[in-house]
């Protein structure tokens, strides 16, 4: 292991950011050099702040409040309310409650006067009926939607005139009742007894009337979570993209393509691109995965995978940021504290960052305790705090400054005599030299119907996202009579991307029966640009599925399944698939077969299996064309419609992929991982010598050669020789015949450079205030010894030491202050980190496994126990499973003295990924 020296003033700086809070109350987050950051809000204004949205007067709405993270039946709801800067000065000095009793808000999205809460397990909208600016209706649109941990989130109305949501395992109750819609009962794996309505219809209350509906945040957790979209009040509901964990937020940019965070406890979190009928791995029905990297039943990442926690995300492309910070997507991340930018570009039709990475844009310090000695004012009357940045949402403002909201410091609520003390921040990212903005026109002073079409015209492509879709709606509702004004919006030229998109999706919605208007999108409209060509294509299988079910695509849409641009054809053969256009199908078997772009094959098989009958497909899986036989097997897998004998079968193609496809599946089938074992340097293998399909990479664990557990301490003062050791268990075949299972073992000495200090029971508890008062003598070298030498290596990684069974912490400098650290020691199960809960599982015959769960197919649920241990559960065999808060990891207090907590902390907080 390499061991950091650390300079005397590095960790003095680290004393000073921990310690030295009353210094830093001025200190506000780090942002690169240009950029402005100001507070425009904070406690006791708001606390613990989720999700934010400006309505169509351009004011700020902020759902906050105690809900989060383990709330009981009698704690307070959360609340939306009004950010109001009275003195012009450019920071909110008071609020108004605009609604409350909700559940914890974790999105908002205002569609006219409708503001949609995302409250989970409720989808509500609330209305405000007279004007006063306080909510009178409240219309619980859904219910049932599962618990606040893994729930409803990323609200957007997109330019199709649909809302857009991600929602993750979080799983409702199906009680009468109490029943989610059927696509959520669909994602989560979910049997409603029979006669429950697919779509259960919404409810109305009074402001009075209307009371939050808990959920025990330990209920278990459904199969996977998905992207979804309606219409207005719910109707219409679809799943778009399934096989998410914990997805927190999805936007789209000024082409109307996707992106969103997806959370992990092992794996890593991740960027994908959401796109219809695509799956991204958890949950998947027979091969689970969280990368999709050569991995072809499910959807590759659109970034490396990272330790963090994505929040928030958004695309920015508006004069008021450099042009630096034009094009792309500022992504937030509540664990390392940090808002981060995403430079999109194209690697055929998926989405990657430039560079396979994102760069640090806004970061925040420490933090501060939470007692009221460390705030206070500055002369100038303006409250000062230390830097406390744990973002979650973030949005555009109407004058093209960019709002993040900051949670509290503590992950739960606190109350002090029955008032909640948790902090909550609003900041505000500007450009020092951003052109001004004139967005508060005398027309935000008239109703919409009194707009002349160029004030709404001038609206789509803003970016507030209630002024598209309110100004895109009136547009549609004047029907044909805007079609030539729209179409000559779009000659005329000169309009930005998202202009152009929304313009020409407008057009899409105005008159869906009018031929006419896939014609000239046929062909002038698709002459505009390569943005206007794929949106073409785009609306033309839009209005096919929304309004002529039985209709016909216009045939520039087959026709761009030759196109040399990957983006087209993909935008091609998605629009084939929703339109569900079955007499495409040689169309599409012909395009598997020389298809080199990997989203738009995916697309393909996705496609096939809408639009193809069991029959058609079987009969593509003879076709002399391997892309193709392995497009129509994939399908089939997908949908389960091949058993074991025709899959064996299979494993006998003739091409190479496709044989390594059935083996895989084969393997799937008993729980087994099929690997490439292949021989490498430096690897040695046992009893075989054949090459195998690529498959989940292995685990890294440590321990000594011959395969005893290390010795505490050597002769020397050292451990044992440490050596890190590749270990996997795979299922291997050549041809039909199944070879058994093996092992293969890399050997690589890892140098030790620590003593192991001897830990014993203690007399006494220790105490996290002494040990955070120990802080500044604390030695910070000490800490590899405590880390290995009380146990932390069976469960965490830090650098070079440890596995990933518990939290990473590599980066843990970058996102957690040291009293948390502490905290976390000495009290594990106080604040259980999200995905780490103990998952109980009680087998049918009379056994039991507590662990965390690591992922499940139809079959089979894969969990590591407490010993560390993975085990393959078979699901057929489950009686029972059950998920609790409690934390795998022991306390400390008994093990650890003081002055041992604070150097372990010290050496923690020095590590850092920037």
């Amino acid at each position: 292991m390499k061991i950091i020296l650390f300079p005397l003033f590095v960790l003095n700086i680290f004393a000073t950011a921990v310690l030295g809070q009353k210094d830093l109350k001025s200190e506000l987050p780090t942002v690169p050099e240009g950029l402005k950051i100001e507070l425009y809000a904070m406690e006791p204004l708001i606390r613990n702040p989720g999700a934010m949205a400006f309505d169509a007067k351009g004011r700020l709405f902020v759902g906050y409040g105690p809900q989060y993270r383990n709330p009981e039946p009698d704690t307070p709801g959360d609340s939306v309310a009004i950010m109001i800067d009275s003195d012009g000065d450019g920071m909110a000095d008071t609020s108004k409650v605009f609604a409350t009793g909700f559940n914890n808000v974790q999105g908002l999205a205002w569609h006219g006067n409708d503001l949609w809460v995302g409250n989970s397990p409720d989808l509500t909208i609330v209305r405000d009926l007279d004007g006063d600016d306080v909510a009178d209706e409240y219309v619980r649109v859904f219910t049932d939607l599962g618990n606040l941990e893994h729930a409803n989130h990323g609200h957007n109305w997109a330019p199709d005139g649909k809302l857009y949501m991600s929602h993750g395992t979080s799983k409702g109750l199906t009680l009468p009742g109490r029943v989610a819609p059927k696509p959520f009962r669909d994602l989560w794996g979910v049997t409603a007894p029979e006669g429950t309505p697919d779509f259960p219809t919404p409810r109305v209350y009074g402001r009075d009337d209307y009371k939050l509906v808990y959920q025990d945040p330990e209920d278990d957790w459904g199969r996977e979570g998905g992207i979804l979209r309606c219409d207005d009040m719910g109707e219409n509901l679809e799943i778009v993209s399934r096989g998410f964990r914990n997805p927190w937020d999805i936007g789209f940019d000024s082409g109307f393509n996707w992106l969103g965070n997806d959370n992990d406890q092992n794996d890593g979190d991740r960027i994908y691109m959401p796109f219809f009928n695509a799956h991204f791995g958890w949950g998947h029905s027979w091969s689970a995965h969280w990368t999709g990297e050569d991995h072809l039943p499910t959807v590759p990442l659109s970034g490396p995978v990272y330790d963090g926690s994505g929040t928030g995300m958004i695309y920015y492309d508006y004069p008021q940021m450099p042009k630096e910070y034009r094009g792309v997507w500022f992504c937030n991340d509540w664990l390392r504290k940090s808002t981060f930018v995403y430079r999109p570009r194209w690697e055929g039709a998926l989405m990657k960052p430039e560079g396979d990475t994102w760069e640090r844009a806004i970061f925040g310090g420490a933090g501060v305790r939470s007692d009221d000695e460390n705030r206070g004012d500055s002369e100038d009357g303006i409250p000062r705090v230390a830097s406390l940045y744990k973002p979650t949402d973030i949005v555009v403002g109407p004058d093209g400054s960019i709002y993040v909201a900051s949670w509290g410091r503590e992950l739960k609520a606190e109350f002090k005599g029955g008032k909640q003390t948790n902090e909550g921040r609003i900041y505000r990212i500007s450009w020092e030299d951003a052109p001004s903005v004139e967005w508060n026109s005398a027309k935000r002073q008239k109703p919409l119907t009194h707009w002349t079409f160029e004030e709404l015209a001038e609206d789509l492509g803003s970016p507030i996202p209630v002024w598209n879709i309110d100004a895109q709606d009136e547009l549609v509702r004047r029907g044909s009579w805007v079609n030539a004004d729209l179409i000559e919006r779009l000659k005329q030229g000169g309009l930005t991307e998202a202009a152009e998109t929304w313009t020409i999706w407008t057009l899409g919605r105005v008159s869906p029966f009018d031929l006419r208007i896939e014609e000239w999108l046929g062909t002038e409209g698709q002459k505009l640009s390569l943005n206007a060509k794929i949106q073409a294509i785009r609306i033309a299988g839009h209005r096919v599925r929304e309004h002529r079910k039985n209709g016909s695509l216009p045939g520039f849409v087959a026709d761009a399944l030759s196109d040399p641009e990957p983006r087209v054809r993909f935008a091609a053969v998605q629009a084939i698939g929703q339109a569900r256009q079955n007499d495409l199908i040689p169309e599409l078997a012909s395009r598997a077969s020389s298809e080199n772009d990997r989203i738009t094959f995916y697309a393909i098989w996705q496609a096939l299996n809408d639009v193809a009958t069991e029959g058609d497909l079987r009969k593509l899986l003879k076709d002399r064309r391997a892309g193709t036989r392995l497009a129509a097997m994939l399908a089939l897998l997908e949908s389960g419609s091949l058993d074991e004998k025709e899959v064996r079968d299979l494993m006998e193609d003739r091409d190479r992929t496709n044989s390594n496809l059935a083996a895989l599946w084969i393997a799937k089938q008993s729980g087994n991982e099929l690997i490439d074992v292949s021989p490498k340097p430096g690897v040695f293998l046992e009893n075989v010598t054949v090459k195998m399909t690529p498959g989940i990479k292995p685990a890294k664990i440590h321990f000594t050669l011959d395969g005893s557990e290390p010795t505490p301490e050597s002769e020397d003062g050292h451990p044992g020789d440490l050596y890190e050791t590749t270990t996997v268990k795979a299922a291997l075949f050549v041809g039909k015949k199944k070879i058994g299972n093996t092992i293969a073992v890399e050997y690589r000495k890892s140098e030790s450079g620590f003593k192991l200090p001897v830990l014993g029971a203690m007399d006494e508890e220790t105490d996290d205030d002494d040990a955070y008062d120990l802080l500044p003598t604390a030695v910070a070298l000490n800490g590899p010894g405590l880390f290995s030498a009380a146990g932390c290596v069976s469960c965490h990684k830090a650098g070079d030491l440890g596995r990933s069974f518990g939290p990473d912490l590599s980066a843990i400098g970058d996102r957690n202050d040291a009293e948390l650290v502490i905290e976390s020691i000495l009290e594990p199960n106080r604040v259980v980190v999200e995905g780490y809960s103990l998952l109980t599982v009680i087998k049918k015959d009379g056994g039991v496994h507590v662990g965390i769960l690591e992922s499940e197919t139809d079959g089979y649920l894969k969990m590591v126990q407490l010993d560390s241990e993975a085990v393959t559960i078979e699901k057929d065999m489950i009686s029972s499973r059950s998920s609790s808060h409690s934390s795998a990891m022991p306390s400390y207090k008994r093990v650890l003295s003081a002055q041992q907590v604070a150097d372990l902390t010290a050496w923690l907080m020095t590590l850092r990924s920037f």
